[in-house]
């Protein structure tokens, strides 16, 4: 075999392997069959207290979200709110579950979870992804979400963050890193995700939430007008 015909059998090969395995590069992945809705105040998760009309959103600054403290009284998996929203709290913000919020900061990693949602991590530095917030984006088929409303909603925004970041297609398991700095508005829910009280921070890829409060559902997304810290 000629030098010529050695080259193009090893491009095949290569393209070959890449198209088998989507890249040589991309993490940890795991396949949609496998993937199937949440258990955990999962009718929360993937609702609003309207669906069709949500009330207006309240602006908060990212830093005020992070700094916001756990429900007095709320145990690990308290069952008491299965299927309830946590009532409201005495806090600075004068916030509670439920309510629907707009913040801005940088995203620094999405990955694709288990249960169908797009898990994304923001934090108030351009560079820093470590102490961050956790929003979650449910799966737009009718069977993670039930409400026609949330699923147009959904199915947007999913397709706006694979377009624009994760190159056409849905991130990995492991979480796709972005390279550059995305400064985004986001809004959504505001939920308390009670299975993690008195763990160890969460977060993917080394970058540590700063609080077990969290927007889930994301109901809008927009990239915001570049920012330099």
């Amino acid at each position: 075999m000629g030098a010529k015909s050695m080259l193009r059998y090893e491009l095949l090969l290569l393209a070959l392997i890449l198209e088998c395995t989507g890249s040589l590069f991309s993490g940890p992945t795991t396949k949609a069959a496998d993937r199937k809705p949440g258990v955990e105040r999962w009718e929360i998760k993937t609702s609003l207290t309207n669906n069709d009309k949500p009330p207006k959103a309240k602006v908060i600054s990212l830093d005020k979200l992070l700094a916001l403290q756990e429900v007095p009284g709320v145990k690990k998996n308290d069952a008491r709110f299965n299927s309830a929203r946590i009532a409201s709290f005495t806090n600075p913000l004068g916030v509670k579950e439920g309510d629907i919020i707009t913040t801005t900061g940088w995203i620094h990693l999405i990955a694709f979870e288990d249960d169908g949602d797009y898990h994304i991590q923001m934090s108030n530095d351009p560079v820093d992804g470590n102490n961050c917030l956790i929003v979650e984006l449910p799966n737009n088929d009718p069977e993670y979400t039930s409400s026609p409303a949330l699923q147009t909603r959904f199915q947007w925004i999913r397709d706006t963050l694979k377009n624009r970041l994760t190159k056409g297609v849905d991130p990995t398991s492991g979480g796709n890193v972005m390279k550059g700095q995305v400064y985004v508005t986001i809004t959504g829910q505001l939920f308390y995700d009670d299975s993690h009280v008195g763990d160890p921070p969460r977060g993917k890829r080394g970058m540590k939430a700063a609080t077990l409060w969290e927007l889930h559902p994301i109901i809008d997304f927009h990239f915001a007008p570049k920012q330099h810290k």
